[in-house]
């Protein structure tokens, strides 16, 4: 079925398939039978605006509404969205000493279902940061049973890992995104089972490689692309273990060589081959960072999934559409994001082992709520108020008939609901906007604090072996933005121990370097370089790079 977008009014398609999820994602209130409505807005608008809502990499000092106390939070101090957050640490969150229910209300038929939500939103209490089960990991956020880790985010079970993004079973690694199952790794980026990397991308099974990508299975390569259980290779040729230890040694724990060395990295991928997509032991799958799933379309960042149709993120999903941020066997969920063992969730907002939750965001072990906001256990709450099942049962579908008649249900949040600013959420990762063009479009803005871009206080020698302990005591002011940075004593550990300079880029523009590693989450039809049969890739038709099917890829790299 054919349709228009009603916020930037491309045509897009909603498949049979899309149909059939719909109609199998039923929510019951006794007698009454609700479908969730065909979708007004393309994949890309509802990606961009859900993922509006999500801030990853940008924590702040602020102050507990509750105790006074400083904390670290993803909430900037004071309020983007007109009133200011109640903010509470998470142990206060999590504590008896407040009651979320006290902030429940009777809802009005007769007015809008956001505006409401909005005052409820901005009267209920939320966490500093959104983790689970951690251990000495205060400055993460997104992230569960974490140990001794410092700004990383969306990672799971990791150890000592700092500055990274979806890690999963990591262990003393850092600046690493898109990792799994790794340890002692530096800049790697969209790997599994490495050891000792650095600089390595869209790599499996390797140990002591750099400045590489597409390897497997290798050990001790360097510069090399599309290779296979090799060793001892410079630039895809093999040398002697003494002439390759010669020439590695030319470039460790220097600055300079790590930049020159970097820019010849970036020649050696635009020369390579390139598969359409890093779609990995999969069956009727497409998009990119696909592993170990079936029947898994337009997804990206995915392990495990099945019968999914555009996620951005998942761990183990299971019959999911247009959600992001979905882990740990989460399952029927629709138009949701940042969920771990949900199931049969629709237009929600982080929620925690929960089933049957429609409009609801913050909650964590609850069951048949609608339009809630911070609880814990509940069942059978609307806005935050506590009903029979059979009063609940017949007030759902009576305020859901009035949403169907403002055109409201069936619409995600609105991007005027998110706390942050859209140069602060993961929207901006991949649909980048101006100011000016985020705030034509609705979306809130965060401005720089200057407190954030002061001046460098010491130089930083240029080899690690000539990095002193007070490095640690300094400001360090970013190469790239000015932003400020530190150097924190467990990373400095890691540098001298590895080898590796200390970065002249602050954490959040090293990100974005090895996001430029990454193609756009899009898909084109273009044909293969070789044998040109069409094909699905988010290599665009214009690209220079040469880009082969996979039949053709094998037959040419194995």
């Amino acid at each position: 079925m054919e349709r228009s977008c009603a916020i930037c009014k491309n045509g897009f398609v909603v498949t049979p398939d899309e149909e059939a999820f719909l109609a199998k994602m039923l929510f019951r209130f006794g007698k009454s039978q609700i479908h969730l409505p065909l979708p007004e807005i393309c994949p890309d608008c509802r990606t961009q605006k859900r993922t509006c809502h999500r801030n990853e990499r940008f924590l702040s000092k602020n102050r507990s509404s509750f105790s006074g106390k400083d904390i670290v939070s993803i909430y900037a101090p004071g309020s983007i969205i007109g009133e200011p957050l109640k903010i509470y640490s998470q142990e206060e969150w999590k504590s008896d000493a407040w009651d979320p229910m006290s902030y429940g209300r009777d809802y009005d038929l007769n007015r809008s279902f956001f505006d409401q939500f909005a005052a409820l939103q901005r009267d209920v209490p939320r966490m500093a940061l959104i983790s689970l089960g951690n251990e000495n990991s205060g400055f993460t956020t997104g992230t569960g049973y974490c140990k001794n880790c410092y700004l990383i985010n969306s990672s799971e079970y990791c150890e000592d890992c700092y500055y990274g993004k979806l890690l999963q079973r990591c262990k003393n690694s850092i600046d690493c995104s898109y990792v799994y199952d790794s340890d002692l790794c530096y800049e790697a980026f969209s790997c599994t089972k490495c050891y000792g990397c650095q600089w390595l991308s869209h790599s499996q099974n390797c140990q002591d490689c750099f400045f590489s990508s597409n390897l497997r299975g290798c050990r001790n390569c360097c510069l090399c692309t599309n290779l296979d259980h090799k060793e001892y290779h410079f630039m895809n040729q093999p040398l002697s273990k003494e002439e390759y230890v010669k020439r590695t040694a030319t470039f460790r724990g220097s600055l300079q060589r790590a930049q020159e060395m970097q820019k010849l990295w970036k020649d050696a991928m635009k020369k390579m081959v390139h598969k359409y997509a890093n779609v990995v032991n999969c069956e009727g799958c497409t998009g990119d960072a696909i592993e170990n799933s079936r029947n898994c379309i337009d997804c990206y960042d995915v392990t495990n999934g099945q019968d999914c149709r555009s996620v951005q993120v998942g761990v183990e999903p299971k019959d999911i559409y247009h959600s992001s941020n979905m882990y740990v066997r989460s399952e029927l969920c629709y138009e949701t994001l940042g969920t771990i063992e949900a199931h049969t969730v629709a237009y929600c907002l982080y929620v925690f082992h929960s089933q049957r939750l429609l409009y609801c965001e913050y909650c964590f072990s609850c069951s048949d709520c609608f339009g809630c906001s911070g609880l814990t256990r509940k069942k059978h709450c609307i806005f935050n108020k506590q009903y029979t099942e059979e009063e609940y049962e017949a007030l759902v579908p009576k305020i859901i008939d009035a949403m169907k008649k403002a055109s409201e249900f069936g619409q995600f949040f609105p991007v005027s609901l998110s706390p942050f600013g859209y140069n602060e959420s993961v929207a901006n990762e991949y649909f980048p906007l101006t100011e000016e063009q985020a705030r034509a479009k609705g979306f809130l803005w965060r401005a720089k604090d200057i407190r954030d871009f002061r001046p460098q206080t010491a130089a930083v020698p240029e080899k690690i072996t000539d990095v002193s302990e007070s490095i640690t005591e300094e400001i360090l002011a970013c190469s790239a933005c000015t932003r400020n940075y530190r150097i924190i004593p467990q990373e400095l550990a890691f540098y001298r121990q590895q080898i590796v300079p200390v970065p002249s880029l602050c954490p959040d523009c090293r990100y974005m370097e090895r996001l430029k590693l990454r193609n756009p989450r899009k898909l084109w039809d273009r044909a293969c370089a070789k044998c040109g049969k069409g094909m699905e890739t988010t290599y665009a038709p214009g690209r220079t790079e040469t880009v082969m099917c996979e039949e053709c890829y094998r037959a040419e790299i194995y």
